[in-house]
């Protein structure tokens, strides 16, 4: 039987460009109101070079600032005092990074994000295609979807998967079926059950495992209008028969008003699978 735990590890406070002004106590109070035991923030770090000059960019002081400047200090100092001040309360808060990985600054990365600083836990994640295109903007989706066969998309969007998870730096990849969100807008064939890649998802899911990742449960495709966790279950139980035994639940909040939004549909799946619920 799992371990049912009520947590939430993807959460994008201010510090992420893209989501409100709403801070970290405001996102922790309701935390405590909705009983969690457990979260992690984790806002955007953009890597890929040829993107940076677009998203690579985090809030500070709610001002824009560089992703690759000097802010992580201050941000690791908030989350520190958050859980100083609600683990009283009964809520332990970490220190995370939603990253989108390049493999040309790996060694750079590795030393910053391992060894610098003392992250709790780190998310890799796949917006970026060829050409700097992003799969959750939806003013770019017709470039992407509209334009590229199915089978072309998947060759560029798993390696690039399979790229951010054999840099090892990753405890858990985050919404695997994200390209579903404006994928199936543009094209119906992205959320039609029967032509879900299997084997695509069989061999990053063999990588995982080696490497003793979580696989993420994402409750976003809810406030898309999609209703689905991300992945579906279909694909939760091939990663379940790869051998991944653990599942993060992220709501993928850029405000409070989403955290933890549909959890039980989360908790739901890892009871059904038999994952246990990924903690720190």
């Amino acid at each position: 039987m799992p371990d049912i735990i009520k947590t939430d590890f993807h959460i994008h406070p201010n510090y992420s460009f893209d989501a409100t002004h709403e801070n970290m106590d405001q996102y922790c109070m309701k935390a405590v109101e909705l009983g969690l035991s457990q979260v992690c923030f984790t806002p955007h770090y953009t890597t890929i070079p040829e993107v940076i000059e677009k998203y690579g960019f985090v809030r500070k002081d709610g001002k824009k600032f560089p992703v690759l400047g000097e802010w992580l200090s201050d941000y690791i100092r908030d989350v520190r005092e958050a859980d100083a001040k609600y683990s009283k309360k009964g809520l332990r808060v970490f220190a995370g990074l939603e990253v989108d990985y390049s493999p040309a600054i790996h060694d750079n990365l590795k030393k910053r994000l391992t060894d610098e600083y003392r992250f709790d836990f780190l998310l890799g994640s796949v917006h970026v295609i060829k050409g700097g295109l992003d799969i959750m903007v939806p003013e770019e989706s017709h470039d992407i979807f509209g334009k590229m066969g199915l089978n072309e998309f998947f060759d560029t969007y798993f390696e690039n998967v399979e790229k951010t998870i054999e840099s090892g730096l990753f405890a858990g990849m985050a919404h695997l079926e994200g390209y579903r969100r404006h994928g199936t807008k543009v094209n119906p064939e992205y959320g039609d059950e029967s032509l879900i890649p299997e084997k695509r998802f069989e061999k990053v899911f063999v990588m995982m495992a080696r490497r003793e990742m979580a696989v993420e449960i994402n409750l976003s495709l809810f406030r898309n209008g999609l209703n689905i966790i991300n992945p579906v279950e279909k694909v939760l139980k091939i990663a379940r028969d790869c051998g991944i035994v653990r599942a993060t639940i992220g709501s993928d909040a850029h405000r409070v008003a989403d955290l933890a939004g549909h959890i039980d549909a989360a908790l739901a799946a890892c009871k059904k699978l038999g994952f246990k619920i990924y903690t720190l």
